[in-house]
Order: C-alpha cells, then sequence, then structure tokens
C-alpha cells in the first residue's frame, strides 16, 4: 500500500492513454478560470479598502468578514465534489459555480446602483460559486493528464487564472481613474467577463472518461469522506495542507499592512493610497503568473512536496518583512514578489500532489475535500489575525502567525510526512 505524502493508489500508477499536459480540457478550463477570474479580482481589489474606508471595518471586523468568505468557500466545495462524482458530471457541476458567482455580481450591480441593497450577502455567495467549481475542476485537470504532467498541467491552468487575477485589478484601476467613485461600472464590466469564462466551460469542455465506476447513486458526503479518511496518504496531505492553512493570513491583510505602513509613514495620503491601492493585487499576480508553470514543472522533477513546503518558507519571510512596515516602493515590490512565489509553488502544486492518491472516481470529492479542510483552516486564521491585530497590535499578530508557521515547517521537515519523491512507491 501506499502511505506517503504524495504516494500514489494502484489505480493512479496504471497507464492510461491521454494527451499531453496542454491538452484541449487544460487549455479551455484555463480560459474559463482566466475569464472569471478578471471577473472576481477586478472586484475583489476593490473591497478591503471599500470595507475598511467607507464602511468603517476595523481589523477584527474585517477578520470576521474574511472568516465568514473563507466558511462560504469552503461550505459547497466537498458538496460540488461529490455531486460530480456521484453524477460523473464535473463539467456540469463547475459550470454551475461559475453561473453562481457571475450572478452573485448581478447582484453586486445593484447594490451599487441602489444603496439600500447590501453587499455583503452576494460577496459570500460568490465564494460559495468558487467553493462548488474547485474540486470538479481540478479533477477534470488531473483526468486529462498523464499523472507525471500534472505539476506542469496545474501550473498551466494556475498561470492562465494569475493572468486573470493580473488584469482584473487593472481593469478595476482604470476604470476608477477614469469614472473616480464609479463601482457600478466595475461590477458591470466584471458580470461581462464572467458571462464569457461561462460561455468558455459550456462550450469547449467536455466531460472526461472515468475508467472506474463513480460512486453508487445512494453514496452521501460523509461516506466520501469516509472513504478519504481511510486512506493514509491522503490524510497525511490533508492534516499538513489544514496545518499551513492555520497560519495563512491572506492577501487582503497583508496589503491592509503595507497600506497602514504607508499612511504611517506619510509616504502617501489616504485618498492617494487608496487609488493605487488594487495595483498590489496586480503585483502579486504578476510574479504568480510567472512562475505557476515553471514550479508545477520543477516538482514533477524534483518532488511536488518539496516545492509545495519550500513555497511555505516563502510565505514566512513574507511576514518577516512585513513585520518592517514596509511603505517605500523596495520593501513593497519585495513583499508582492514573495508573496506571488509562494502561491506560485503551492496554488497548483498542492491538488496536483493530492491528485497521487485519490482514486480516479474519486478524484473531485477528494480534491474538494482537501480545499475544503484548508479553506476552513484560513478562515481561522483570518479570524484570529484579524482578532490579534484589535488586541495587541498588527506586529505581535505577523509574528505569532511566523512563528506558528516555522514550527508547522519544521515538524513537516524533519518527519516523514515528506517523502524523497512523492510520485513513487515507498
Amino acid at each position: 500500500m501506499y502511505t506517503g505524502l504524495g504516494a500514489r493508489p494502484k489505480e493512479a500508477a496504471g497507464k492510461r492513454s491521454r494527451k499531453g499536459a496542454l491538452n484541449g480540457t487544460v487549455i479551455a478550463l484555463g480560459m474559463t478560470s482566466f475569464f472569471s477570474d478578471i471577473s472576481s479580482e477586478m472586484v475583489a481589489a476593490v473591497i478591503p479598502l471599500f470595507l475598511t474606508l467607507e464602511l468603517g471595518f476595523t481589523p477584527a471586523r474585517f477578520g470576521l468578514f474574511q472568516g465568514a468568505y473563507e466558511l462560504a468557500n469552503a461550505l459547497l466545495r466537498l458538496v460540488g465534489g461529490t455531486i460530480a462524482d456521484r453524477t460523473r458530471r464535473p463539467k456540469e457541476t463547475a459550470a454551475a459555480g461559475y453561473g453562481l458567482s457571475t450572478l452573485t455580481r448581478i447582484g453586486l450591480l445593484g447594490s451599487a446602483v441602489a444603496t439600500s441593497v447590501p453587499a455583503v450577502p452576494f460577496l459570500l455567495a460568490d465564494r460559495l460559486g468558487k467553493g462548488l467549481r474547485t474540486g470538479p475542476r481540478d479533477a477534470m485537470i488531473s483526468l486529462a493528464t498523464p499523472e507525471q504532467s500534472w505539476g506542469t498541467a496545474f501550473g498551466f491552468h494556475r498561470t492562465l487564472d494569475a493572468t486573470g487575477a493580473l488584469i482584473g485589478p487593472l481593469v478595476a484601476f482604470a476604470i476608477l481613474w477614469a469614472l473616480p467613485g464609479s463601482y457600478e461600472s466595475v461590477f458591470l464590466f466584471s458580470v461581462g467577463f464572467g458571462l464569457l469564462g461561462f460561455a468558455v466551460i459550456m462550450t469547449w469542455v467536455r466531460n472526461p472518461k472515468i475508467g472506474e465506476p463513480a460512486q453508487p447513486k445512494t453514496a452521501k458526503v460523509r461516506g466520501a469522506i469516509s472513504a478519504h479518511l481511510g486512506n493514509p496518504g491522503y490524510r497525511r496531505i490533508l492534516l499538513v495542507g489544514s496545518a499551513f492553512g492555520l497560519f495563512s493570513i491572506g492577501d487582503s491583510f497583508a496589503y491592509l499592512v503595507i497600506f497602514e505602513a504607508t499612511k504611517s509613514s506619510d509616504e502617501l495620503g489616504v485618498s492617494e493610497g487608496a487609488q493605487w491601492f488594487p495595483l498590489l493585487f496586480a503585483g502579486t499576480a504578476i510574479v504568480f503568473l510567472l512562475t505557476a508553470t515553471p514550479f508545477g514543472r520543477l516538482a514533477d522533477r524534483i518532488g511536488r512536496a518539496r516545492v509545495w513546503v519550500g513555497g511555505q518558507v516563502l510565505l514566512a519571510c513574507t511576514y518577516v518583512v512585513l513585520m518592517f512596515e514596509p511603505s517605500s516602493a523596495a520593501a513593497i515590490v519585495v513583499v508582492l514578489a514573495l508573496l506571488g512565489l509562494y502561491y506560485g509553488a503551492t496554488d497548483g502544486v498542492l491538488p496536483a500532489l493530492a491528485a497521487g492518491v485519490v482514486p480516479e472516481s474519486l478524484r473531485s470529492s477528494g480534491l474538494a475535500l482537501l480545499a475544503t479542510s484548508v479553506a476552513v483552516s484560513r478562515m481561522v486564521s483570518a479570524l484570529s489575525f484579524g482578532l490579534i491585530w484589535q488586541w495587541v497590535g498588527v506586529d505581535r499578530a505577523l509574528a505569532l502567525a511566523c512563528v506558528g508557521l516555522v514550527m508547522t515547517i519544521g515538524i513537516v521537515s524533519v518527519s516523514a510526512i515528506v517523502r524523497e519523491n512523492p510520485t513513487k512507491a515507498d
């Protein structure tokens, strides 16, 4: 039995006739994510300052929002994955998630036009759509690609995803530059890009052929969880991924730290800093899109677990720089570069790592359960970080997150959890 982190069951070891890493399914799903991320990141780039400056959210309240944001993302992940496995139709399940997210942005447009309509419920509903689509989408990528190319395929997908995440904030910045305060214009363009992403998945993506029978129609979410937790290799990845998630504070908090640092140092005024705030998202996305595919290829060569844990080291370095309250352009660039490298080394590598221990007939629910667990741990991280920032200051909050992350890295690195070559048997 294969029980190591990143090891694989016998089913996955068998050779199958699949196209290369950059096949039609991977490219189409990448383009779907490209347009959808332009749509979502246009909104995400203006939300942190909108909540803190316009609505007066404290760090604790923003942490509560971030926690609810992550929880909404997690709620439908396992449900979506289980539905995709039971029906053997991951395309339709993922498309429903993309469609739901697009509908929520229509609601945001309504809230911008009529101020009596609250925006927060639509923001949380958008995360429900993301949760519904993530597991089935990642399963389709792995099922359309040879196992030895999983890192490359996921890296390529994340590159297109990150390209959309780069363009989205730039479009939002351009719109608000030309039409100051016109959030309804941002939301309107966001709806258009969301519809393009939905059209791509419905037109060019096909359901994969699954070699073994799918879950019985009577299978429930509880049964899927039991099946995955009975897999020792998968259980290790789930445990380690969740542990790392507990010390991931998220982009929005990192950018708020930068914003507060520039205010206190008088580098930028409040209004001027708010104007440039969306570009922080774009800076991280540039590095992410440039490194996701190279990190994926590196993971295929030297081991996915090694690259994934190395990404956590980059995150710890990010926290160290943030503790010095970066306000200069050079320091901010360093933070954005480290964040982008972190995502490049982890975002696509984790599902590629987990796919090796999950049978094909349970692939969607397996990747969804992992994503759910990580999202829940990040929810706890957001809540705790916001509260600690409010109570004792941002420096101590960052120090605690950094210490916890470094300790987790040390434990994982010296234990038997990380194997020398996670794609082969022990």
